[in-house]
């Protein structure tokens, strides 16, 4: 066995990637037990969707912050340090504050019989005892797969929320949106409010309402873009906890499509991965000259997942790159070059190195002078995201908040 300190505690958390994903509850169930089931210490927000979630928990914490309260935001995956899924006032915790609790994660799993959580797992018990330990007035939870067997549905929630549902985990999650939306709305819990983003697909209503019956509220989408829609909901369901509505500054990178300087081109970060998504971020750019430089991990739909490029107006050259982190494997530059080139019409670059990809991208932009659109992954943009911070030897901890601590927002 590896020794009890905190020393390699980094390691061991790397090696659960190898466990992959498990979906069920006992697991978890079991591991909280032996930690004294600190999610039970504080009242939590559940929020499930298949895009959107991040977004809406960024902006109820930012409200729930505004309003005086203490809050802890558990939110994956994270973009550059692990620290990311386990937010209070919409700061990542400590390193020293995480891998404590991590060990006690460590020390609960080889208590007899011995339990192996998988890397999610792993993370979400570190989150509860961070938690558990800062004594948060409140907690908001995203989910990380699906939703009825997730293990964020062991938390505590008073009021559950789904964003969007399309097409995206279909080989876990069903080949349908109404298999899709039930798996979701398995996050209700009986005589809890599930407030839900409207949807114009009415087997899909009629599957979620199928599960919470009269629980479900439906909330109007009050805009095409995302991020007033997390904020419009934010509201909503602030309004059912008693909080005031307040406008709230959330800065969410990879999400929000913020510009940063890289190189003396402007850059803008689109962590957006499915179809839904990339047309979402697409439209927002509009018509505006860019540079795409895209890579994706691999999935069962890549050919639907990027038909969305292929639309892109405004765009000059196109780099194709690779991506690394999370579970699964990068599509390999040539592979995705391919996939794009057959509707292209053109070649595009590749560049297989992701950081050389956007050097080269801004070097085209500041000869055409456009901007550089970064997008398909997650991952793809905590690697541009952590070469800014250390090129600009920025604080990392400043970069990664999501909103303004309570301190400075409290009236």
């Amino acid at each position: 066995m590896p020794t009890s300190g905190v020393a390699d505690i980094r390691a061991w958390l790397e090696s659960r990637i190898g466990a992959g994903v498990r979906l069920g509850l006992s697991t978890c169930a079991e591991m909280l037990d032996r930690l004294g089931n600190p999610q039970s210490d504080f009242p939590s927000i559940h929020v499930a969707g298949t895009n959107g979630k991040g977004s809406l928990c960024a902006h109820l914490s930012a409200l729930g912050s505004m309003n005086g309260e203490q809050i802890g935001l558990f939110t994956s995956p994270h973009l550059v340090t692990v620290e990311e899924r386990a937010r209070i006032d919409g700061r990542p915790v400590s390193t020293e504050e995480f891998d404590a609790c991590l060990e006690e994660v460590r020390v609960a799993g080889r208590m007899e019989p011995e339990i192996l959580p998988t890397y999610f797992e792993t993370t979400f018990l570190a989150s509860m005892l961070v938690f558990s330990r800062n004594k948060v007035d409140r907690a908001v939870i995203e989910t990380g797969l699906g939703g009825r067997l997730d293990s964020t549905r062991l938390v505590e929630a008073d009021i559950c929320a789904i964003t969007t549902i399309s097409m995206d985990h279909s080989e876990v999650l069903g080949d349908t949106l109404p298999k899709i939306a039930t798996e979701k709305a398995g996050i209700h819990r009986p005589g809890v409010p599930l407030l839900c983003l409207d949807h114009e697909d009415e087997e899909v209503r009629a599957a979620i309402e199928g599960i919470a019956g009269e629980d479900v509220g439906w909330v109007p989408r009050v805009s095409e873009d995302a991020q007033e829609v997390a904020r419009n909901m934010a509201s909503v369901i602030g309004s059912r906890i008693g909080w005031d509505d307040m406008e709230t500054n959330v800065m969410w990178p990879g999400r929000s499509l913020d510009r940063i300087h890289w190189s003396g081109a402007d850059l803008i970060l689109s962590a957006a991965h499915n179809s839904e998504s990339l047309s979402h971020d697409l439209g927002r750019l509009e018509s505006e000259s860019h540079v795409m430089v895209v890579g994706m991990t691999q999935k069962e739909d890549l050919s639907e997942s990027i038909e969305p490029l292929l639309q892109s107006d405004g765009r000059i050259q196109t780099i194709v790159t690779e991506v690394h982190g999370g579970r699964n494997p990068s599509v390999p530059a040539e592979a995705l070059s391919e996939h794009l080139s057959r509707n292209l019409g053109e070649a595009p670059l590749l560049v297989p190195d992701a950081i050389q990809a956007i050097d080269a991208a801004s070097e085209i932009a500041r000869e055409k002078d456009c901007v550089v659109y970064v997008t398909g992954s997650v991952y793809l943009v905590g690697q541009a995201m952590e070469e800014m911070v250390s090129r600009g030897k920025s604080n990392l901890w400043e970069y990664l908040e999501t909103h303004p601590p309570r301190e400075q927002t409290e009236v």
